[in-house]
């Protein structure tokens, strides 16, 4: 990384501790299971630093190139990501999990392209903003083309099936729309027609409707579809205040299916208690706070829009899984960001903060400028 660049520390130190809490909880949440599948403790832990191992120089590349190469990069970033999408079909590549095909081999890991198209799509649709700013409610000339951008990625994540992701790309975008300038009204009924395409799609299929019902009711049905949600919210009242101390959780002991994935955070709750999930939230909480702030800063409009989107991106993700960890969310299947087990999001989410950390030393580089959005200028602050 170029240190003489000056870049968010805050933003940095938050990451990092994140990463550091993810090791460490990856490791104490998968020993156990990992001895069991596959006669090594490390198992689990030793692919997660091998994806950190990746991520991080990808970030460090990232933080240290000036952001604007991705707008002018865009088309290409965006082409590629998309491209990337169906090789999850293709003969001895594509890798299928509960049913659905969304990861393909890569060096030795399970990569799974959404992850990349959502980050691509943004960097696309930031850039066709920013192009049209003034423009942004024409919707023949501006608002089918970002339709279109949109569109294209969420067929593919829809097809696979991944419900989650395809849900995620959508929501992103609607918020992209809404920071551009987009009145509410219209993000809103976008939203709406959205939001009924995906809940037919939801209830087609017998699996996620049940998950509805037992979110709706998950104590009458925790020996189905609801068991991980219980055995999460015990996991969580044994743990109490301060926990059960380090590595003496037993959510974690073929209770709960996959700890070290979707619910890492009741193994977390259960070993370091409130006070450790306190930690946890309140580190999230500086990500977004740092994250805003440099979309406040950013001293044009595309960096403006893709560091606000990419720190919702980050931080909705963590919301949405600590919902489902504590009952208040249906169960989708969404990763902690840079703790659960997990190569992909954590290498795109690295990535992300890479683009964050670029913005911060752009804004920081430049003197005070005008930033351009629709319907008017707003002063940016380096």
């Amino acid at each position: 990384m170029n240190l003489s660049r000056r870049y968010d520390m805050p933003l940095l130190v938050g990451s990092v501790l994140l990463l550091a809490f993810g090791v460490v909880m990856v490791w104490s949440a998968s020993a156990f299971v990992a001895a069991e599948e596959t006669n090594d403790p490390y198992h689990f832990v030793t692919r997660q630093l091998v994806a950190i191992g990746v991520g991080l120089p990808l970030a460090a590349l990232v933080a240290v190139t000036p952001y604007r190469r991705l707008e002018r990069n865009a088309i290409g970033i965006y082409l590629f990501a998309i491209c990337l999408l169906p090789v999850v079909w293709f003969p001895g590549l594509g890798h299928t999990a509960n049913g659905a095909t969304r990861w393909f081999g890569l060096g030795g890991i399970n990569f799974q392209p959404a992850e990349l198209a959502k980050v691509a799509t943004l960097v696309a649709l930031a850039a066709w903003l920013t192009r049209n700013r003034r423009d942004v409610h024409d919707w023949r000339n501006v608002l089918l083309p970002a339709a279109g951008i949109v569109l294209v990625p969420v067929l593919f994540t829809i097809a696979q099936p991944d419900f989650g992701s395809t849900a995620i790309i959508a929501g992103l975008c609607g918020v992209m729309l809404l920071f551009a300038g987009l009145r509410l009204s219209w993000v809103g009924g976008v939203a709406a027609g959205l939001a009924g395409v995906l809940t037919i799609v939801m209830v087609a299929e017998p699996y996620r409707r049940e998950r509805i019902t037992s979110f709706l009711d998950p104590f009458a049905n925790c020996e189905g579809s609801a068991y991980q949600v219980c055995e999460s919210l015990l996991a969580m009242h044994h743990g109490g205040l301060a926990g059960q101390g380090l590595g003496d959780g037993v959510a974690k002991l073929l209770y709960l299916p996959e700890p070290y994935n979707d619910f890492i955070a009741a193994v977390l709750g259960e070993e370091l208690g409130m006070f450790g999930f306190v930690a946890l939230t309140g580190l999230y909480a500086l990500v977004a706070w740092r994250g805003m702030e440099i979309a406040r800063r950013s001293v044009d409009m595309f960096g403006a829009l893709l560091a606000s989107t990419l720190t919702v991106m980050i931080v909705g993700q963590a919301c949405m899984n600590l919902g489902v960890v504590l009952g208040v969310l249906p169960p989708k299947g969404l990763v902690l960001p840079f703790v659960s087990y997990g190569a992909s999001a954590m290498i795109v989410n690295l990535v992300a903060v890479g683009i964050l950390l670029s913005i911060s030393a752009e804004a920081r580089a430049e003197a005070p400028a005008a930033v351009p959005v629709a319907g008017g200028r707003v002063p940016a602050r380096a």
